[in-house]
């Protein structure tokens, strides 16, 4: 190990007992901190320093003080810092294990040493099992090394009124293989090298990523503007690592494999009008399949059924508080960064029947166009079972829904369908109406002096009707319209199939002679 140059101290002596020290370190890593929803509005520089002795520690610039410092630091030269306070090195992700950091502040010195060299990358890096064995969470971030297998085309995630750009590439080691989930901007960097030509299979070095949980699988993830991926890079550490794994029988000689594309996203109209069978409100409750099923209808009532918002996981799943801690039981792991998410229970009627539905936040979003977030922030003040007048607003709006129909209890809605869709195109729900139209059965009234005709327990019964009966019919529909007929024109026998055992028909006791026999639909 080198030792640090006279007059210098080294980093694992800094700690908070001191106000003067004096560094020499080397620049590893130089990136903006910035929250998710401004990304171009920092709020601090972040860097990562390395001694002579290959001690880290992060150094962090707060905004006031940025553009000076983010002038005058350049990754990877070697500098001189003095006059810059010590704190106490805290975090949820950490970039190292030094329990302290240093703050620039406006006295801070920053001096460049020119034609001085710390060779040393940097890098700490872990092997898959050692990932995994973090059950989804670690405190630090990490480095990792390893060959590319596997990358899939780009994702797409909606998340309210977010949207997610995604890749997931298959990385492995000798000790197995891991799955790293490119998230934002970098998104179009790795696109961009893995569409280079390339003989075999890069290495890939991955410097400050978090351990993650996706889909129930551990893995990594890249951290916005922190991560950086080195793309086979020509330096000895990753030909010599690419060189041991024909030790292991890993083979590095074929082509990255493409991960089964996502299928393309469906259309509404698809969804809404083609792919899923229509029912009536009613009918939901008498449905013996499962499975997602077409509606629509009114919103009549929003139902106060609790708080209209939870707090959530990553994973869209409500957690737990247990010793004061959230819990995700979904991830397994303590959940440090929550967002709320919508909840609402609201009462559609289609006019014959009526349903509760209970809708989650995507779909909320879609209605109310504005985020549980930021109806959360307008709320404050307010009790949390007071529904704010934007979700009350819901009233009265025709909407078109996709829901789950399941006889489990598992998912313990009390008696509420799940929404896994909604849509409020006008065009839509019209070509909706139109085709349910065309569906509809025949429909008759008849004068209720007239007696009924009817076996039940067939399918069917046969009710005759005489040319001197016909004025008992009150109401004739036949559907579809061009085969419409009016009650003047009923002079035969109709066979009338039953509908789902549905109540009988009144029918005609008329002399007469039997007329031909019309098979029709009994609603």
């Amino acid at each position: 190990m080198a030792m640090v140059s006279a007059g210098f101290h080294p980093i694992s002596n800094v700690c908070g007992r001191r106000e003067s020290w004096r560094l020499k370190v080397k620049v590893i890593r130089v990136w903006n901190m910035a929250a998710i929803a401004t990304p171009h509005d920092p709020y601090a520089l972040q860097m990562l320093l390395l001694d002579e002795e290959g001690t880290l520690i992060e150094g962090t610039v707060q905004k006031a003080n940025m553009q000076r410092f983010s002038a005058m630091i350049v990754e990877g030269l070697v500098y001189k810092i003095t006059n810059f306070n010590v704190i106490k090195n805290g975090g949820s992700f950490r970039a190292t294990r030094h329990d302290h950091k240093i703050l620039f502040t406006v006295n801070t010195k920053v001096i460049c040493c020119e034609n001085v060299c710390i060779p040393s990358l940097g890098l700490s890096l872990k092997k898959t099992d050692e990932i995994l064995k973090t059950n989804g969470f670690s405190e630090y971030l990490l480095d990792f090394m390893g060959i590319l297998s596997a990358v899939s085309e780009e994702i797409i995630m909606v998340k309210g009124e977010m949207q997610k750009r995604l890749v997931l590439l298959d990385l492995v080691d000798e000790m197995g293989e891991v799955k790293l989930a490119v998230f934002g901007d970098m998104v179009d960097v790795v696109l961009d090298l893995v569409s280079q030509p390339r003989i075999g299979l890069p290495v890939l070095i991955i410097q400050l990523a978090k351990v993650n949980f996706y889909k129930g699988q551990v893995g990594i993830q890249n951290v916005m503007n922190a991560t950086k991926i080195w793309w086979n890079p020509d330096i000895p550490l990753a030909v010599d690592f690419k060189n041991s794994l024909a030790v292991h029988e890993i083979e590095t000689d074929v082509e990255v494999r493409v991960i089964t594309p996502r299928p393309r996203p469906v259309s509404a109209s698809d969804e809404f009008l083609k792919l899923y069978p229509k029912k009536r409100v009613g009918e939901l409750y008498e449905l013996t399949e499962e499975g997602s099923f077409i509606i629509i209808g009114n919103i009549m009532e929003v139902v106060h059924d609790g708080d209209w918002w939870y707090m959530a996981c990553s994973c869209m799943r409500a957690v737990k508080y247990g010793h004061g801690m959230p819990f995700c039981d979904e991830c397994k792991t303590i959940v440090y960064d929550l967002t709320p998410r919508y909840k609402i229970k609201v009462m559609v009627s289609d006019g014959s029947d009526s349903a509760h539905l209970l809708m989650w936040d995507n779909e909320c979003y879609s209605l109310i166009t504005r985020s549980c977030r930021d109806l959360l922030a307008i709320s404050k003040g307010k009790p949390s079972k007071q529904y704010p007048n934007e979700i009350l607003a819901l009233v009265g709006k025709e909407v078109l829904f996709k829901v789950e129909v399941k006889h489990d209890d598992s998912d313990n809605l009390d008696d509420s369908f799940k929404v896994k869709s909604v849509c409020t195109d006008c065009m839509i729900i019209n070509e909706y109406k139109e085709d349910v139209d065309d569906q509809t059965p025949l429909k008759l009234k008849f004068a209720p002096a007239f007696s009924k005709m009817v076996d039940n327990d067939k399918t069917s019964c046969v009710i005759e009707i005489s040319p001197l009966s016909t004025s008992a019919i009150t109401e004739v529909d036949v559907t579809p319209k061009s085969e419409a007929i009016s009650s003047s024109s009923v002079d035969k026998s109709l066979v009338l199939t039953k509908r789902d055992g549905q109540p009988s028909v009144d029918a005609a006791q008329g002399r007469g002679k039997r007329g031909k026999f019309r098979n029709v639909k009994l609603e």
